[in-house]
């Protein structure tokens, strides 16, 4: 067939000799003028598009630098200096308050390290086995060990200490060094059981032997972190060690698979020895720890050791072969009042400052003044960088937004309505006085911020300065999210997004229920020191699933019992004891129904121990109970919070310290210009439903209508060179025909005889 189209190959006009692929393509030729002008328009709404998301990110900058000034850390923040950083730095967080103090530093917390005696070598077989403990961890010691993996086994079994080898020219030394500082970081050693290996085999010890732990006339065993476990326990020991140990000539029997400190407090004390046994409690770094006192009254005890019994407990040392640094605590003033640390970093001297000593000198203290002033830098570099955000954003719409007026070239953004709806929206924020505030400072041109001419802010510092210095309070409300109330028995303590700004008059305080604290009393008064070890359990919705269960030793009084408790690392933050009316009485740390809890004991109540007594004692709090402005509030201990779906009081959280029912005054809410630009920036361009996601959902909408006209201007037009295919086709099909038949016809008639020539 001559003509058409076969596996896209084109054919036509070969009959005719006419380029009919070219007239299709100039017929088709207008219908794609409408699709060029509508990719012209994609293309500018893509322009569009692009602008608007620069706009969106410009404006979430401001949002930014509006939120970095919308919290009070904003303006209160203290900046910490030393006078000489050889001496000590000094570092401050947002509860510090200005001040100045004078620092003399006498000693510096340092750690342990001693040194072994020479060894030939660091590599050659010790010889001997048996075991030794460092720290309270056990290390086995084999007769093919050597200095090296002696060293390696104490590194692995997490001992508190640096285990290293130094190898010199008078032979090899195994030194031990205390991973904490401190006069606690003093590195235990003893033999465990009947061993001998650390004075004769490691070097690390002479055979003379000395209390470890000694407080006038009494000796402290090492510390421990729990009374109740038996001390094979404490220490890990597979073989529990047991002997006699002697104490002032008197004997007694311990045995580490049975003992506890506990228990060894009741036998000393019922051995005769006329010492008195207890256990003491200290807590450092908020880990409560647990000492065995052994007190010898007029004189200090003597004891006898041929287990290593009182060695492993800590209570009496080896000397130290060679003890290269001490272990020390950090000792200082402050203002003239003494001060001992077993860390060079100080956190809990002064409220919110952390101070890090550097040098010091025992006969000539060294001296550094510390002073803390306001950081008034921080809060004027944050307006700062809110008026460069508000300022970039001006200058991108002035370039996108308007139009020149020279060249008549219009911005991207030009006349668009959302775009100006959020201009004019941040603009109104930044410049408009506080609502309901009726003094002080209501304006950023008060404290510096003004808008110009040219529709950018500027700064002027030095009014900043001067006013933040004035009235800093003032400061902090034309900026930030605040409140502030006009009973002593309520106080502010947040908002959410949702709060609405308090009219004129405050928002008013209802209490319909004050909250209380989770109280247990004890139900019989003691008069005299336990006589056996008592043990409290500690449970409920305070403790959630895990019960305390703390041990009171034999011997205790009533004041022992509050000072265990309130020493407690796992109760101190949860309860706290006190005695009233002669009775133990334990209450929550916190208020209301979180803190409920339950005591019980495991003996019964008499007047020689806690009285709490083996029935339980459920302890239960009060949440408070009322409404802010006659909306719902939800009570939490103390906080009650304006329910999630009020209108007006929606997050505002209040703190009520009231101990009765009443009217406590109002509480006003102020939204300061920063917060108010923050919410109003960040609801723009919210993602879902921001005025900025809207507009370009509506640019995206169009360019997608584009596209669907343009494809279907293609398939129209593919449609119709189909159609004009097919028609040239068909004439190049009847011409074909023409052409075969006038052929035929030529050689019909060239075949047939003329008549003129016939005739003649």
């Amino acid at each position: 067939m001559i003509g058409g189209n076969l596996s896209g190959i084109n054919f036509a006009g070969l009959a005719t000799g006419i380029d009919t692929e070219s007239i299709i393509q100039k017929l088709t030729e207008l219908q794609t003028r409408p699709m060029q002008r509508l990719l012209v328009r994609k293309s500018q709404l893509q322009s569009r598009m692009s602008a608007f998301d620069q706009f969106r990110g410009l404006v979430n900058n401001l949002a930014s630098a509006a939120g970095a000034l919308s919290v009070n850390s904003a303006f209160n923040s203290v900046r910490g200096n030393s006078s000489d950083t050889n001496v000590a730095t000094i570092t401050s967080s947002t509860e510090a308050l200005p001040g100045t103090y004078e620092l003399r530093v006498s000693k510096l917390a340092q750690a342990h390290k001693i040194v072994s005696g020479a060894h030939t070598s660091a590599t050659a077989e010790l010889g001997v086995s048996g075991q030794f403990m460092v720290n309270g961890k056990i290390i086995t010691l084999q007769a093919t060990d050597n200095l090296n993996t002696v060293a390696q086994k104490i590194n692995a079994a997490g001992a508190g200490v640096t285990a290293s080898v130094l190898n010199t020219d008078n032979g090899a030394y195994l030194t031990l060094t205390a991973s904490e500082t401190g006069k606690n970081s003093k590195i235990q050693l003893a033999d465990v059981g009947g061993w001998q290996v650390l004075a004769p085999t490691l070097k690390l010890v002479s055979y003379e032997e000395f209390i470890r732990n000694q407080q006038n006339n009494a000796a402290l065993s090492d510390r421990f972190r729990d009374s109740g476990q038996t001390l094979a326990q404490v220490f890990g020991m597979t073989s529990p060690t047991s002997g006699t140990i002697q104490i002032n000539g008197q004997n007694i029997a311990v045995d580490f698979a049975t003992d506890t400190l506990a228990s060894l407090v009741n036998k000393i004390n019922s051995a005769g020895a006329g010492v008195t046994a207890s256990i003491e409690t200290e807590t450092d770094g908020g880990v409560t720890y647990y000492r065995l006192k052994i007190d010898g009254g007029s004189s200090l005890p003597t004891f006898v050791d041929d287990q290593n019994i009182l060695k492993n407990l800590g209570i009496l040392q080896n000397g130290y072969q060679n003890e290269l640094v001490q272990a020390q605590d950090a000792e200082f003033t402050i203002d003239g009042f003494q001060f001992r640390r077993s860390r060079n970093q100080i956190n809990d001297a002064i409220p919110g400052v952390t101070i890090t000593l550097l040098s010091a000198d025992a006969d000539n203290p060294k001296t550094a003044r510390l002073t803390l002033t306001r950081d008034t830098e921080a809060a004027r570099g944050a307006v700062n960088n809110f008026v460069n955000a508000f300022n970039s954003l001006v200058d991108f719409l002035k370039q996108n937004a308007s139009i020149d007026k020279n060249t008549l070239q219009a911005g991207m953004l030009f006349g668009d309505t959302t775009v100006s709806s959020v201009m004019d929206g941040l603009i109104n924020r930044t410049i408009s006085a506080l609502p309901n505030v009726q003094d002080g400072l209501r304006v950023l041109a008060q404290v510096g911020v003004q808008l110009g001419q040219d529709g950018k802010l500027t700064f002027d510092e030095g009014k900043f300065n001067q006013a933040i210095t004035q009235d800093l309070q003032g400061m902090m409300r034309l900026f930030t999210a605040s409140g502030r109330t006009t009973d002593p028995n309520i106080s502010f303590v947040s908002s959410t997004d949702k709060t609405k700004a308090s009219p004129l008059g405050g928002y008013e305080v209802v209490i319909t229920q004050v909250a209380t604290r989770a109280t247990a009393m004890a139900s019989v008064a003691q008069t005299a020191p336990s006589t056996e070890t008592e043990t409290l359990t500690f449970s409920g919705a305070l403790f959630g699933s895990e019960p305390v269960n703390l041990i009171i030793g034999a011997g205790s009084t009533q004041q022992d019992i509050v000072n265990l408790i309130n020493n407690d690392s796992r109760l101190r933050n949860r309860v706290v004891a006190s005695v009233e009316n002669g009775k133990l009485v334990i209450r929550a740390v916190n208020y209301g129904s979180a803190s409920n809890f339950t005591v019980v004991s495991d003996k019964a109540a008499s007047s020689s121990n806690s009285g709490i007594g083996t029935t339980p004692i459920n302890a239960e709090g009060l949440d408070v109970a009322g409404t802010i402005n006659g909306e719902a509030a939800t009570g939490r201990g103390q906080f009650l919070t304006g329910n999630n779906e009020n209108p007006n009081t929606a997050g505002l959280q209040i703190r009520v310290t009231a101990t009765a029912p009443g009217t406590y005054g109002v509480v006003h809410f102020t939204r300061g210009v920063a917060d108010q630009v923050r919410m109003f920036a960040r609801q723009a361009t919210d993602i879902v439903n921001g005025d900025i996601q809207n507009a370009t959902n509506t640019i995206r909408d169009q360019m997608s209508a584009i596209d669907r006209q343009i494809e279907s201007i293609r398939e129209e037009i593919g449609r119709r060179q189909l159609m004009l295919r097919e028609q040239f086709a068909r004439m190049e099909r009847a011409i074909s025909q023409m052409q075969s038949q006038g052929a035929r016809l030529a050689v019909l008639a060239s075949s047939l005889p003329r008549f003129g020539a016939a005739n003649s």
